[in-house]
């Protein structure tokens, strides 16, 4: 069990490393420093602070400094992929109108939501050819965050007023020199072997 430990306003997760918004996005990644040709897995989670019962919806968009280059397979995290919600769509910015939501129906004998909840997943993985290093940084943009007040009922409240941003980066290292030269190795072979 982790320790919280709760700060204006902001819970500090140490096992992370990370600083979680009692309102807000979170924006994780599994590993931060990848080589060419290497993924990660890139979640987002929603905190909706202790005054509310649960997470409602959320309509986001991620802003990554790549765009949508290198991100794939998209898809929303059970139980915010109810009715009327989208993995979203590969654009120049990043993925837009990710839209993840739950029906707040009494369900006898399930855990509660954990807070933050996980909404949205994807793989991000080094494109091949980096000669230097580059971080892709990622940001959310969020139009709608709205919580249920209370158990079993359909009533919520908008938060968009209050949510703090979430935000990421990902560091591209080129590939060690060792595994270039390696590559260049085989192809001169390959080019010698064609020409006999």
């Amino acid at each position: 069990m982790r320790a919280c430990v709760v700060l204006a306003g902001l819970v500090a997760a140490p096992a992370l490393g990370q600083v979680v918004p009692s309102v807000g996005v979170v924006v994780d990644v599994t590993d931060a420093e990848l080589r060419p040709g290497e993924s990660t897995t890139v979640t987002m989670s929603a905190a909706w602070g202790d005054r509310y019962f649960a997470m409602a919806a959320i309509w986001t968009d991620l802003i990554s400094s790549e765009g949508a280059e290198g991100l794939s397979d998209p898809r929303l995290i059970a139980p915010m992929d109810g009715p009327g919600t989208s993995a979203g769509e590969a654009a120049a910015t990043g993925i837009d109108g990710i839209i993840a939501g739950k029906l707040n129906f009494p369900v006898g004998g399930l855990p509660p939501d954990p807070n933050p909840i996980p909404f949205w997943r994807a793989t991000y993985t080094a494109p091949f050819g980096a000669s230097a290093p580059f971080d892709v940084v990622l940001a959310t943009e969020t139009d709608v965050f709205e919580v249920y007040t209370e158990f079993g009922s359909a009533t919520t409240e908008s938060l968009i007023d209050e949510v703090v941003e979430g935000s990421a980066s990902i560091r591209v290292l080129p590939a060690p020199a060792s595994l270039a030269l390696l590559g260049v190795g085989v192809v001169a072979a390959s080019r010698r072997r064609s020409r006999a």
